[in-house]
């Protein structure tokens, strides 16, 4: 199996339950990273870019993986507990391997999944919480400042752009307005924006854009074209085509998917 692993704001647990497989995965277009994993792997990501991931298991050997998103609200509150005031600047680190403890959560969270009691909503929820603070104390770092000789973009100046961005998803959005923000002219900013995230500023704005669609989709049971409003796409096509692009599948595929 293969498939495209959209970006996305909310950190992802992704564990394996059951078999064993050989893994792939890459940046769009580049080559393939193959590891070999077994019950109770882990990956650990917070991806800001799309990826595609491929799995292959021996013949008739059932696998069974578990994947864990955390609401974007719950980790940025445990950032909070964590950090302080530097939760601004905490950035998650990618993880791949064994971690004990981070699995037996995910076991338990399994387990109340398919035991379906009473009261099992609220048992995730607090699994979620207690995750998210797991997360935010073992899988992030406060990022210094860059050198500016380096040429990119200090972290604060990105973060402020960031928030910009997130609060005007529904507003047309020109690269001059951010270079504005951080007081650069749009040539200068383009290029060390690009350097610093590997991405021009407008597929940074599109990135994000889809990216909250997703979760309004994931989330809400608003229709699709209120959503494309939202996220700053006049018409449901431009949306659906753009969507389809980034994440692999259109929005209604996707939420057919859930």
């Amino acid at each position: 199996d293969r498939y495209l692993v959209p970006a996305t704001p909310e950190p992802l647990i992704s564990c394996q339950l059951k078999g064993s497989a050989q893994f792939r995965e890459r940046d769009v277009g580049q080559s393939w990273i193959v590891r070999e994993i077994r019950a109770r792997d882990l990956f650990v990501t917070r991806s800001k870019t799309p990826y595609e991931v491929a799995f292959r298991s021996p013949a008739g050997e059932e696998l069974e993986v578990i994947q864990i998103h955390i609401a974007v609200d719950h980790f940025l509150v445990a950032l909070k507990e964590v950090h302080g005031t530097n939760a601004d600047k905490a950035e998650m680190i990618d993880f791949f391997g064994r971690d004990a403890a981070l699995a037996d959560f995910c076991f338990a969270c399994a387990e109340l999944l398919d035991a379906r009691t009473a009261g099992t909503s609220k048992c995730i929820a607090d699994l979620a919480k207690l995750l998210a603070t797991y997360l935010a104390e073992r899988y992030t770092t406060i990022a210094s400042r860059p050198s500016e000789a380096r040429g990119g973009l200090p972290i604060w100046q990105l973060r402020k752009v960031e928030d910009y961005v997130a609060a005007r998803l529904a507003d047309q959005i020109a690269v001059e307005q951010l270079a504005e923000l951080v007081e650069l002219s749009p040539f200068h900013f383009f290029h060390v924006f690009k350097e610093t995230t590997g991405m021009s500023p407008l597929q940074f704005v599109t990135r994000e854009r889809i990216t909250r669609a997703q979760q309004l989709i994931r989330e809400t049971s608003r229709s699709l074209i209120e959503i494309a409003l939202d996220v700053g796409y006049t018409t449901p096509s431009h949306f659906a085509q753009v969507f389809r692009r980034v994440v692999g599948v259109t929005p209604t595929e996707f939420r057919n998917a859930l």
